[in-house]
């Protein structure tokens, strides 16, 4: 029986049967708690064993009355339980880039986006995580609200399917829209080329919401390491607009050397910020990406 990720015309950037059990055996990893109670089997990798406390809560009936915190107790004269790290849900934020910048490159920043954030939405659902998304550009696009659970799978694949690269980037614009929405923070993904002006900016809102932030940063080959030696035409992939140039050697030593100052610069930024930075190449492949270097970032486990 075929499943109905499997059936004929599917998405391209549905993961195939393989790399989804991969995937299923993966979670996320969330460095603090968040206060979010326990809704399902999520299995739980965060720091520290079953037996530490992450937070509190008040005492219902029912409750274990030995995690009763009599410390608290002391000081406000009301009953709370303490909240084991094994009992906490994660809220995982996937974010993509939907401006016209995105639609550069011979497999699109966009489309591999899209499919990284498929499979990172397939772990999370998989996971009994909370998964909630929204695509950023010229302002909030399509939001995909906090779901919980396996049921809702093929509904955010219909919503990565309804997605498409156009217009201007207001990145900063656009990730103070989706954190007004006021949605419990928790683990956050940011797939962008970072290109707009604001993007740093975007960042910082993102991070100063309380997110654990991860930035993918996507850029293509042809960008990064162009090779021309005689006139070239660019066209911004944004506004139409045009540039005429005449290449040479000392041009594009100087144009490599800026591109690799910018990327730096970015990284740093997050750094500072504790905001995990990811870089990758459009042409490179979802299991590489996945399973290779957001593994090895710790965005994974």
């Amino acid at each position: 029986m075929t499943s109905t990720t499997e059936r004929e015309g599917s998405p391209a950037f549905i993961p195939e049967a393989a790399l989804r059990a991969k995937l299923a055996q993966l979670t996320f990893v969330s460095r603090r708690p968040h206060g979010h109670l326990h809704t399902g089997d999520r299995r739980s990798r965060a720091a520290g064993s079953s037996i530490e406390f992450a937070d509190h809560r008040r005492y219902s009936p029912g409750d274990d009355y030995r995690q009763i915190d009599w410390n608290v107790y002391a000081r406000t004269d009301d009953l709370f339980v303490k909240v084991r790290e094994s009992e906490e849900t994660l809220v995982v934020h996937l974010l993509l880039d939907a401006s016209g910048s995105m639609a550069s490159g011979p497999l699109s920043k966009f489309e591999i986006g899209r499919r990284v954030l498929a499979a990172l939405g397939w772990t999370a659902l998989t996971g009994m995580d909370v998964l909630a998304a929204g695509s950023l550009g010229s302002d909030l696009g399509n939001i995909f609200p906090p779901r919980h659970g396996k049921l809702h799978i093929h509904r955010f694949f219909d919503f990565l399917n309804g997605l498409q690269p156009s217009g201007e980037t207001f990145l900063a614009r656009s990730a103070q829209a989706y954190v007004a929405r006021q949605a419990p923070h928790g683990v956050a993904v940011l797939v962008s080329d970072l290109l707009g002006h604001d993007a740093p900016r975007a960042i910082g809102t993102l991070a100063q919401h309380g997110e654990e932030l991860t930035v993918i940063h996507v850029l293509d080959e042809e960008f990064v390491n162009p090779n021309f030696s005689d006139e070239i035409e660019l066209v911004d992939a944004e506004d139409g607009g045009t540039l005429e140039l005449f290449g040479d050697e000392e041009l594009l030593r100087t144009y490599r050397a800026e591109v690799a100052e910018w990327s730096s610069s970015l990284q740093q930024f997050c750094h500072r910020r504790n905001v995990r930075y990811v870089p990758i190449k459009s042409d490179w492949s979802v299991e590489e990406i996945v399973l290779g270097h957001l593994l090895s970032h710790g965005v994974l486990a």
